[in-house]
């Protein structure tokens, strides 16, 4: 019968809330123009900033992006040169996110991101062109989970680089009905415990 609760008690631990993956594409500013308007706290969760007096805008440019926009650094009009940063209000995992707009050969370390965990230093990863200006490139962070900000740096392509399609969901959480799981089956582990006791005093 412990067997049984411990089994229990297992399942209640690991049980957590999964969320819906967010997928922020820029889409509902509409077609906004080669400069769009800048990108700065419209998606709940999550800030965008940049450094340099740069800010981060949505762009609608026909063969860049993933659909109708995407995200390039601007002051006020494009350059896509400058620093995008997301900072997240809570951890998130499955982090992933395009590259788009690269001109530089295949293979070429095209920028870089920072990753921080916890609000921790994690890793630095380089970014690579694919030598293919209107072929979107995976950035895949899903390695790392709880992410609380990005840093997306040194970008040296000869005609910067957009960003589409961030992709996360929220760092699971467990549901309130696994606390209840796991209490009733603390309760119930240690009415069985006191139960062996008495009937061995017998």
């Amino acid at each position: 019968m412990r067997k049984i609760f411990a089994a229990m008690l297992l399942s209640a631990t690991v049980t957590c809330a999964q969320a819906a993956p967010t997928v922020i594409g820029f889409e509902d500013f509409g077609n906004v123009g080669v400069s769009g308007p800048a990108v700065t706290n419209q998606y709940p969760g999550v800030i965008f900033s940049s450094t340099g007096g740069n800010s981060n805008v949505a762009s609608s440019q026909a063969g860049i992006g993933s659909g109708l926009n995407f995200l390039c650094t601007g002051n006020p009009s494009i350059n896509c040169t400058g620093e995008t940063i997301l900072t997240f209000s809570s951890g998130v995992n499955g982090l992933s996110f395009l590259q788009v707009g690269d001109n530089d050969p295949s293979g070429t370390p095209v920028a870089k991101v920072d990753v921080f965990v916890n609000n921790a230093f994690a890793s630095t990863q380089d970014i690579f062109s694919d030598g293919n200006f209107s072929n979107p490139n995976l950035v895949d962070l899903t390695a790392f989970n709880n992410v609380t900000s990005i840093r997306i740096y040194n970008i040296t392509d000869g005609g910067g680089l957009g960003w589409d399609n961030f992709t996360y969901t929220a760092a699971a959480v467990p549901e309130p009905e696994t606390y209840a799981m796991l209490f009733a089956g603390l309760g119930l582990l240690g009415f069985a415990s006191r139960r062996r006791k008495q009937t061995l005093a017998a």
